[in-house]
């Protein structure tokens, strides 16, 4: 949930899941991607889960399997949207 009140393309936010070494190339190809594919490279393999850009007072979520998922392994979550990477991040783990 979005608790702001600023559009998507002013202050946008989303979840992305990747390896923790792709991460911030992820995200730098995200920026390049713009607005209109999420901030997402489309198709990009490195990217594990990802969900929609979401502006103030609305709500995503995102699904995804993890059975490909290594339990210790060094994943990432982060906001892929300019400028959010370097704050808006944090390291998911896998429980066995």
């Amino acid at each position: 949930s979005h608790s702001g009140a600023m559009q998507r393309a002013v202050m946008g936010h989303n979840w992305v899941l990747s390896a923790t070494a792709d991460s911030q190339s992820v995200a730098q190809a995200g920026w390049a991607a713009g607005l209109d594919n999420q901030y997402l490279p489309q198709g990009d393999a490195r990217i594990i889960a990802g969900s929609d850009v979401i502006g103030g007072g609305e709500s995503t979520s995102v699904t995804f399997d993890t059975a490909g998922l290594e339990a210790g392994g060094d994943y990432t979550f982060f906001c892929s949207f300019v400028g959010h990477y370097a704050i808006m991040k944090g390291k998911f783990t896998v429980a066995e």
